[in-house]
């Protein structure tokens, strides 16, 4: 299993500007595809935004959040953590679909299968990047300055980049083995858009058990979420979630072991599995 990871590490490497390459014409060819291009790229998840704020912010009535005694607006709050969703998502749901999309270059060159999923990653990171540019002038228009707690969110995007690939390297097999399981990780997308404390904050909630409390705890994308949100708001530190850095890099290499093995073992099998 370590051999394996090793070789698709190595993989990665010889092959970084490949992954480059791709990303970038696949951003490119998605964007050509439509008149707005690069403008859908801000508008769809700041549609989704304006959505949740709707329906939890003024449907609901949310007030702001009170989180280590620090008062958040409900907007930014919210927009601090689900930037990362907005990342990790589509990075989980495309991943899947990494090696079966490019099975016409699979089976007419040669090609290393295994750097796919990064592909998928950068090319979402770039979307990313865009977007937290809109929210930075949006936190300064509102009175969330730039300080240097900020610079902590390299690390928290490193982390969320490490874990998607890792993900990927794992689902997109399963999904060649079978292809009904990317059904099931879009399934399950959208219930843990709503499992993670995204659009709703765990600390202060008395109405889940404990033990519900420290299971939900246990998400990768949790860590991520309120990781992105002490950067922004509460700058606490990264030992200050030690427990949730354990767990998520804990079940992120495991996830990167796994996967890296099951690409090792498929690799030159993807075209019988088509």
């Amino acid at each position: 299993m370590f051999k394996s990871t090793i070789c698709i590490f190595k993989e990665h490497l010889d092959n970084k500007f490949r992954i480059y390459s791709v990303s970038k014409y696949e951003l490119v060819s998605e964007m050509a595809e439509t008149k707005l291009g690069l403008f859908w790229s801000f508008a769809h998840p700041l549609i989704q935004v304006l959505t949740y704020w709707f329906a939890f912010g003024i449907v609901f009535d949310r007030s702001d959040v009170v989180v280590h005694g620090i008062h958040v607006p409900y907007l930014l709050w919210m927009m601090g953590g689900i930037v990362i969703w907005f990342f990790v998502s589509p990075c989980i749901t495309d991943g899947c679909n990494a090696i079966y999309s490019k099975i016409n270059i699979i089976t007419k060159m040669k090609f290393p299968v295994s750097i796919l999923p990064a592909t998928v990653v950068f090319k979402q990171l770039f979307n990313h990047v865009c977007l937290m540019l809109i929210l930075f002038v949006t936190f300064m228009l509102m009175g969330w300055y730039p300080s240097i707690h900020w610079l902590g969110l390299i690390y928290y995007c490193f982390a969320a980049i490490i874990f998607s690939i890792s993900l990927s390297l794992t689902t997109s097999v399963l999904t060649m083995l079978a292809r009904d399981f990317r059904k099931l990780v879009l399934a399950l997308m959208r219930l843990l858009l709503y499992m993670t404390p995204i659009l709703w904050e765990i600390e202060n909630n008395h109405s889940i058990p404990h033990y519900a409390k420290m299971i939900l705890k246990c998400n990768p994308i949790y860590y991520l979420v309120q990781g992105y949100r002490d950067c922004f708001f509460y700058h606490r530190g990264f030992w200050a979630y030690h427990n949730s850095m354990f767990v998520f890099w804990g079940i992120t290499i495991v996830l990167l072991l796994i996967g890296s093995s099951l690409m090792y073992t498929f690799k030159q099998k993807f075209i019988d599995l088509i």
